[in-house]
């Protein structure tokens, strides 16, 4: 009897299949990073403070959500397999709750606006997990080798990336076509939430599941939770989520940033657009340079560089060339390619380490505790940042109905917004980065050590006797990681 391999290379087809649900994966939560902070605050007419609750009550509601269905998607079994079946029932979710999140109310009180809008980030939330969870769990089961990984997540990340393009350059290009800017939002939520969830559908169909990761004993929600007892676990989670809430928080303000620090907001799409165009040609150098030098140092050069970018945005000022804020957001949106593809590739290995320790794979248990931790951390900061800015003297725009037709007219900004705004943009990703280096300075499982891992659970899998000496080699291997 001979182990069955995990690490032998893909399709190329199966691949590209497979990294169109990171269309929805890189695009949504860009869109609202983007984009919904500004739309509650400037076009709804909600306040800071509220548009901050919506943001932390609703992703709170919904890392609540990841933990669950990372157990149900480990636990399930049927003949679809035990990640599929949910990115089928989740599309259309995704579909109809995207439109009912970006619905913008006219009439009623404050109150009953953050409520409704609460309610419906809720839904379209639930709907994020249902599809998401599994999906990021199929990504550590595709293959298990080291740098077929880093080849996968590369192809996922230009799918990601030039979704991410068309959601920042495209959504207020559709909302600009109509007069009526409540219209335009109603037409751009009706053709991008179907093109969020149409691709899922053609993951499930032509994306098979590893039919050996799905026999494993079934998940306790106790046992899923003893993930962070896994000391690689948690210093991922820490690399990870110093990363992302800095995004999220970036994401979040630079369309305030864009509009009253340099009075450009004409340009919001396209300076998005430049760095995101520059993060995309940047993937193959980024996955070369991780292959190469190691995942982790990628995180490295990709931190560093974008700490610097931070920096020097506090400079930038509408007395500068008209040509700095796209050069600077174009070296940015190089450097985030790095640190994107760095973590996006360590997640699989990292589970690799959870199946020696706890005798089972639960990439849906990691994803979930992964992706709760995360949203919470990214509420929080959202609704600190938006509190920070209402704090500040916010003032939002006032509304003009000229022959029915609605527009919206920006108000000036004290020199303490506009300076909390700048103070953001760049301190928030000073703080949370440099962490986050320190601990890819120290990662411990590199490509060696993973490549003989993957062999012990090969022969472990197959019920075969480990080869002399092999388990020892194996526990020095994880010493420390475990």
């Amino acid at each position: 009897m001979t182990a069955y391999r995990t690490n032998e290379k893909l399709k190329t087809s199966t691949k590209w299949f497979f990294a169109l649900g990171d269309i929805f994966q890189g695009g949504f939560f860009n869109v609202v990073n983007f984009f919904y902070s500004i739309f509650l605050t400037d076009v709804v007419g909600i306040s800071p403070y509220w548009a901050g609750a919506v943001f932390l009550l609703g992703k709170i509601w919904d890392a609540v959500n990841d933990p669950a269905m990372g157990i149900i998607s480990d636990n399930t079994r049927s003949k679809l397999g035990r990640r599929r079946p949910y990115l089928l029932y989740g599309a259309p979710l995704v579909a109809v709750f995207f439109v009912m999140m970006w619905y913008p109310l006219s009439s009623g009180g404050e109150a009953a606006k953050v409520l409704f809008y609460i309610f419906a980030f809720m839904l379209m939330d639930a709907a994020s997990t249902v599809v998401s969870v599994p999906f990021l769990a199929m990504s550590a089961e595709l293959s298990t080798d080291y740098n077929e990984r880093t080849s996968i997540t590369k192809i996922r990340m230009i799918v990601s990336i030039l979704s991410s393009i068309a959601c920042a350059v495209l959504p207020m290009t559709i909302v600009g076509m109509y007069r009526d800017v409540r219209s335009g939002y109603i037409v751009m939520s009706v053709v991008f939430g179907l093109l969020f969830a149409l691709p899922l559908l053609l993951v499930f169909f032509k994306v098979p599941e590893r039919r050996q990761f799905s026999e494993g004993e079934k998940i306790s929600l106790k046992e899923m939770f003893g993930s962070l007892r896994l000391k690689i676990f948690r210093r991922f989670i820490v690399m990870y989520l110093c990363i992302v809430v800095a995004m999220d928080v970036i994401s979040m303000i630079f369309a305030y940033y864009m509009t009253y620090n340099l009075n450009r907001p004409d340009e919001l799409s396209f300076v998005l657009g430049a760095l995101l165009i520059a993060e995309v040609a940047m993937v193959p150098l980024a996955s070369k340079f991780a292959e190469k030098a190691g995942k982790n140092r990628a995180i490295v050069l990709g931190n560093l560089g974008w700490i610097a970018c931070a920096l020097v945005s506090m400079l930038i000022t509408q007395g500068s060339p008209g040509f700095a804020i796209y050069v600077l957001a174009a070296v940015l949106g190089g450097f985030i390619s790095f640190s994107l593809i760095g973590f996006t590739a360590l997640f699989g290995d990292v589970t690799e380490v959870g199946e020696y320790r706890f005798g089972t794979r639960a990439e849906g248990s990691f994803s979930g505790i992964q992706q709760l931790i995360r949203k919470v951390a990214s509420a929080l900061a959202n609704w600190a940042a938006l509190t920070l800015l209402g704090l500040s003297g916010f003032v939002k725009p006032a509304e003009s109905v000229i022959d029915g037709v609605t527009t919206l007219v920006n108000q000036p900004q004290s020199d303490t917004v506009l300076l909390t705004i700048k103070g953001i943009l760049a301190v928030s990703s000073v703080i949370l980065l440099v962490p986050s280096t320190v601990i890819a300075l120290r990662w411990a499982l590199t490509k060696e050590k993973h490549a003989r891992l993957i062999e012990f659970l090969d022969r472990r899998r197959a019920g075969l006797e480990m080869e002399d000496g092999a388990q020892a080699e194996i526990e020095e291997i994880c010493r420390g990681l475990v």
